[in-house]
């Protein structure tokens, strides 16, 4: 799992610019996860889809979304073993994604 830290400043900072950019960024971040979870799905490596399947996005907060996959080997296909090379799907997904969330954020 990914985790995306200072989330509860940011959240702090923005609730000091007002409820529509708060909404704003709601709205943005809602569509930045499903993205991450869509690119994350479109790059893992399929042998069965077991793994693909099991990338899901939740809300866990106002401003915080987690992408996972519960696969019980996806950190395993994620970072490598000694046998197997890394392949970074989710890492890949997650920095596809954050150039479109900054785009999106920018003024």
């Amino acid at each position: 799992m990914i985790r995306v830290l200072g989330v509860e400043a940011a959240s702090r900072g923005l609730e000091k610019l007002g409820e529509d950019a708060v909404k704003h960024v709601e709205k943005v971040l809602a569509a930045a996860a499903e993205e991450c979870m869509s690119r994350a799905r479109e790059n893992a490596p399929v042998r069965t889809g077991r793994l693909r399947e099991s990338i899901a996005v939740s809300r866990q907060d106002k401003l915080a979304y987690v992408v996972e996959a519960s696969a019980p080997y996806a950190g395993y296909v994620e970072f490598g073993t000694s046998r197997q090379r890394p392949r970074r799907y989710m890492q890949t997904a997650l920095l596809q994604t954050l150039q479109t969330l900054r785009r999106q954020l920018q003024p």
